[in-house]
This record gives C-alpha cells, sequence and structure tokens, in this order.
C-alpha cells in the first residue's frame, strides 16, 4: 500500500545549525513559514523536515506516500484496529491521514506520487580483473568534483518492541520484512512493490526516537570524497567506510551536531516485487558489517540519544 518514503520530520533546538550541517552534507535548504526542507540533488522532494522546537532534537514525525486506493485501505486497517485519526501539527504539514503508531510516534500518510529521478550521471566504467570496461580513459573522477546525494533512501527508528512495531507496519501499512538481526535487535523493512532492501527499519532501545537517515551516493567515489569535505568542515565522523551484510551498502556514518548520525551509502540490495527473498535473521556482528576501514561500529552506535 505504501508506495514511497516522502520525509522525516525532526524537532530541533536550533534551526541554524541544523541547516548548515544538512547544507554541508550536501542537501539544499528550502525555507518555509513553519519549518525548513532539506532536499537531495537528485529528488524534487522533500527530504528531511527541520522545525524549531527550542528543545533537543527529537523525531517529530514522518511521512509516507501512497495512492488514493492505499490511502482508503490504510484508513480502514487503522479504523480496525481503533487507531484514532489526528489533525496535522501545524498549518504548513502535509494533509490525509495522521495517526500515532503503536509507541507513540506520529506517522502521516498522504496521497503522493514517488518523485521521479533528475540529474543523472552514466554508471562509471570500472576495470576488474579481466574485465577491462575503461581503456584508454582516466578512472579517477575531477578533483573539483561537488558530490550531493540523490535521495534519502531510508530511516532507522528506535523501538522498544521491534517485533511488535514491524508487524503493525506490515500488517498496517503494507510494508514487508526484508532480514531480521537475532533476538529483536533489528527488523529491515522495504516497500511492497519493487523495492530496495530497506526503506525503514527498526532498532532496539528502551523508547521511540530517530537514529538516522541514509542518502544514497553516485558511487564510492562521491561517498568518500563528501566525507572528506565534512571533515574539512569540522564535522565528527562516526562510523565507516565499509560495507553492511544486510541490504550489502557500502557506508559511511557522521555524527550530527547532537549525536545522532547521518550516513551516506551507494549500491544497496533491490528486490523486485515478483521476486522470493527469504527473510534471513542474521548476527549482529554480520548484519551489521562485512568489513569496516575502523572496525566494529563505536559502542554507542545503537544508544537512542533521544532518552534524557
Amino acid at each position: 500500500m505504501i508506495t514511497s518514503m516522502q520525509y522525516v520530520a525532526l524537532g530541533i533546538p536550533d534551526l541554524k545549525v541544523g541547516v548548515d550541517f544538512y547544507d554541508a552534507f550536501g542537501l539544499g535548504a528550502v525555507e518555509r513559514a513553519d519549518h525548513v526542507a532539506m532536499r537531495c540533488h537528485g529528488r524534487a522532494q522533500d527530504q528531511i523536515v527541520l522545525i524549531e522546537t527550542g528543545r533537543d532534537r527529537k523525531l517529530h514525525h514522518f511521512s509516507l506516500g501512497t495512492d488514493a486506493v492505499g490511502l482508503a485501505a490504510i484508513d480502514a486497517r487503522l479504523q480496525a484496529k481503533g487507531i484514532e485519526r489526528l489533525d496535522p501539527p501545524y498549518a504548513g504539514a502535509p494533509g490525509d491521514i495522521w495517526f500515532r503508531d503503536p509507541e507513540g510516534t506520529l506517522v502521516n500518510v498522504q496521497v503522493a506520487d514517488p518523485a521521479p529521478w533528475q540529474g543523472l550521471d552514466a554508471a562509471p566504467a570500472i576495470n576488474r580483473p579481466g574485465l577491462l570496461d575503461r581503456i584508454g580513459d582516466k578512472g579517477c573522477p575531477p578533483f573539483d568534483m561537488q558530490p550531493r546525494p540523490r535521495r534519502m533512501g531510508h530511516f532507522i527508528l528506535f523501538a522498544r518492541d521491534v517485533i511488535a512495531q514491524s508487524a503493525f507496519y506490515c500488517d498496517t501499512l503494507g510494508f514487508v520484512v526484508s532480514d531480521r538481526i537475532v533476538d529483536g535487535y533489528a527488523a529491515f523493512m522495504r516497500l511492497p512493490g519493487d523495492s530496495d532492501h530497506h526503506v525503514l527499519a527498526m532498532l532496539k532501545s528502551d523508547a521511540p526516537g530517530f537514529h538516522h537517515a541514509s542518502f544514497e551516493m553516485a558511487n564510492i567515489d562521491e561517498a568518500e570524497v563528501a566525507a572528506v569535505r565534512l571533515y574539512q568542515k569540522g564535522y565528527k565522523h562516526a562510523w565507516g567506510p565499509g560495507r553492511h551484510g544486510v541490504g550489502s551498502n557500502y557506508f559511511h556514518y557522521f555524527r550530527d551536531p547532537w549525536n545522532g548520525m547521518a550516513e551516506y551509502f551507494h549500491d544497496m540490495d533491490f528486490i523486485p516485487a515478483s521476486f522470493q527473498w527469504e527473510a534471513k535473521e542474521w548476527t549482529k556482528k554480520d548484519g551489521m558489517f562485512l568489513w569496516s576501514a575502523d572496525g566494529p561500529p563505536p559502542p554507542d552506535f545503537g544508544r537512542n540519544y533521544e532518552i534524557a
């Protein structure tokens, strides 16, 4: 039923600090009356919405897209579960359906088409042992390249009960579990149609909250050049570069100004709707990384900084 991920909204104490971070990360700002929307180079679509609340950074809400048929089906399922319909939280918020999930997170479902790609580049030719696809041409990209995220590919939320929360999102909104990490530590969900391996995931915590959003880069060069430039602007490295087991994507995490995280990613598994994908239970180590330049994740990787 859900056909697209629209945006994540964060309540933050200082709007300028948040805009400066996501601008340095490669997104562009669109100022509105009651919030600032951050957009990626490859999508004419809000991806991160920043709302100044004067308090510590917290997940405010997130928005999902569907069509008119999907909206009616979701509305019926919410009514059957006795979940109350709510009013939009501020004047500039989208319409359609607002509700709180079983752990209290505010969710919007709106009729919205998936935003089309824009500004795509041709895939770079790569030389491999015995397979020379780039002959007589330099492989190194320009030193003045301007790497920018093409879209927000997924985001990860904290949940008290990962199994129950993922079941709710599957039963009510149509998500499908692609893989899990053992002992209810994490669940990774995709859209019901053709989809990246995961667009939404739940991570075990003592309270709901926002862990990170992940932004797709065109290739590993773009991801790491962007990372170097974040270093140069004084932002803090968190983990990587490396490659996840779950989803197979390359990753590089950075700290946001409130000790949360944002991720560059590249080359994630893609699952067609017709493919019979078998969900796997991963160990925490194997699911989190095949390799990483700085070894295991930092000790606080799974910490929910929204808990006082």
